[in-house]
């Protein structure tokens, strides 16, 4: 890749190539920070309010997206920045990596009270792998950007970081794939479990509108970085906007409306409730995400 030597900040000219391939929108950029700031300090938050560390994952989900597209508004002012360039793409595309594994957990958390007959693996297997595939995805996204940055400022062939990279989405990709699969196995046979459930049923929507928007923003971004940096995705920013930013902020907002901790507490109660005698039955394990007794679990 060819950087041209222009001060980061000056004027922008469309005359004049810069890293982004046109000049950020300051008003995109605005709206993004703004909705992805409200909602890590709602994570936040709720958080610090049911006391689980497994929420702090949305936190650093929609924390990393406002860093991201903070980087993207300076940009508007300093569009010729390769320092800011790099930043953006790199936080952008490694951030979801948290906000799934938040979503692993969400269907961990709900196995136990639908019935451990509705997944066909261990729950705590699942969850497992899940995480272990999303850690490798995220380091793989980190080197990835790493070696892309590198060359991009020494102006050197930046492939093999930007195929790290693509690996490591193609890599999370498929893991969220595999996680969806599952889930509609246990949604279905847990589905009158839901169906009865008024807090299931708004956190089983909420967890299906997301992962339908990271799946989404995944194959958008895979095709865009195996297109190049020159590519027509990555140098047409209504689709950055699109399929990135709407989509992630999307699936982010509809965990702040449907907070996974105070739905699974309200149906763990629900089941509770319904059936005091439950435990005696020896189905404790089912119920004790939710129920009063279980605060300190996952």
């Amino acid at each position: 890749m060819v950087v041209i030597e222009t001060p980061s900040c000056q004027a922008y000219s469309r005359d004049v190539r810069n890293p982004f391939g046109y000049r950020p929108s300051l008003a995109a950029g605005t709206i993004f920070l703004t909705l992805f700031f409200l909602s890590a300090c709602t994570h936040l938050f709720q958080a610090i309010r049911y006391r689980k560390w497994w929420l702090s994952l949305f936190v650093l989900g929609a924390g990393c997206e406002c860093l991201g597209w903070i980087a993207r508004t300076a940009a508007w002012k300093c569009s010729y920045s390769p320092a800011l360039f790099t930043m953006q793409i790199a936080i952008l595309i490694f951030s979801p990596a948290f906000t799934t594994a938040g979503i692993y957990i969400i269907l961990f958390r709900m196995i136990p009270l639908l019935g451990k007959h509705t997944s066909p693996f261990p729950p705590k297997l699942c969850l497992l792998l899940c995480l272990a595939v999303d850690i490798i995805s995220l380091s793989l996204q980190a080197a990835g950007g790493g070696l892309a940055s590198k060359s991009f400022h020494e102006d050197t062939d930046t492939r093999p970081g930007t195929y790290t990279m693509v690996a490591g989405i193609l890599f999370q990709l498929a893991s969220t794939i595999s996680y969806s699969i599952l889930m509609s196995i246990v949604f279905v046979r847990g589905f009158a479990g839901i169906r009865d459930s008024r807090p299931l049923r708004w956190l089983s929507g909420a967890v299906v509108l997301a992962i339908v928007c990271m799946v989404a923003r995944g194959v958008y971004r895979s095709v865009e970085l195996l297109q190049g940096w020159r590519g027509f995705l990555n140098t047409h920013q209504v689709y950055m906007i699109a399929l990135d930013g709407v989509l992630m902020v999307t699936a982010v907002v509809a965990l702040n409306v449907c907070n996974p901790e105070k739905l699974l507490k309200q149906a763990g109660e629900e089941i509770y409730l319904a059936d005091p005698l439950v435990k005696e039955s020896g189905s404790e394990e089912e119920i004790k995400v939710g129920t009063p007794e279980s605060s300190d679990i996952v």
